[in-house]
């Protein structure tokens, strides 16, 4: 099967799309919890959504992880408030630092 010359990305867009909405079928996209975010002792930064990082982070969704394109709209110096998309449904989560690639 021959790929696309004109918007080679495609596939790999469609790809991780497929990917996404299966690991969705598992159960419900994990967040970390108020205690382990525990927002009142670290700084928080919020991007202006202009200004949101684009990057790549891992997802957990029931016992499933994927790694999909996420948008980073705010942080702390442990933890990542990720939002990423299936069709048209805004996903949102906290996830460790660790689990989001650097920006």
């Amino acid at each position: 099967m021959g790929g696309n010359r004109r918007y080679p990305e495609h596939g790999e867009k469609l790809r991780e799309e497929r990917e996404l909405r299966d690991a969705a079928k598992a159960g419900p996209l994990q967040s970390l919890t108020p205690e382990q975010l525990a927002l009142h002792a670290h700084p928080l930064t919020v991007a202006p959504e202009r200004h949101q990082p684009i990057t790549r982070a891992w997802l957990r969704f029931g016992t499933t992880d994927v790694r999909v394109t996420v948008r980073a709209c705010r942080w702390t110096d442990h933890a990542v408030g990720i939002e990423t998309r299936i069709h048209n449904h805004v996903l949102r989560a906290w996830v460790w630092r660790g689990a989001v690639d650097p920006w």
